[in-house]
């Protein structure tokens, strides 16, 4: 069985599922593409092969790049939460 599809229309500007979403949207393009290199390559298309190659790696670099902004978005959730916590965590601490 396949896990759920996720769909970024269903998220939220900021959510960072929206990102996951993205990523995995563009990695099944890139799956797709792959099959195609394969196709191309049997066929003898170089034409094909090598547009389908661009197309894949430019997809890749579009999830990697989303895959930096997501981590840099969950790492400034967390630091926003941390101080929050520490300060409530021992409030005889301040004293």
């Amino acid at each position: 069985m396949s896990a759920p599809s996720l769909n970024p229309d269903d998220f939220e500007f900021g959510d960072p599922d929206k990102y996951r979403a993205h990523i995995a949207e563009l990695m099944a393009l890139v799956s797709m593409r792959a099959n195609l290199v394969g196709d191309y390559a049997v066929l003898r298309d170089d034409a094909g092969l090598r547009y389908s190659m661009k197309c894949a790696a430019a997809e890749f670099r579009a999830a990697l790049n989303l895959l930096g902004d997501l981590t840099e978005q969950t790492e400034r959730e967390r630091q926003r939460r941390q101080p929050a916590s520490r300060t409530h965590s021992n409030p005889e601490a301040r004293q």
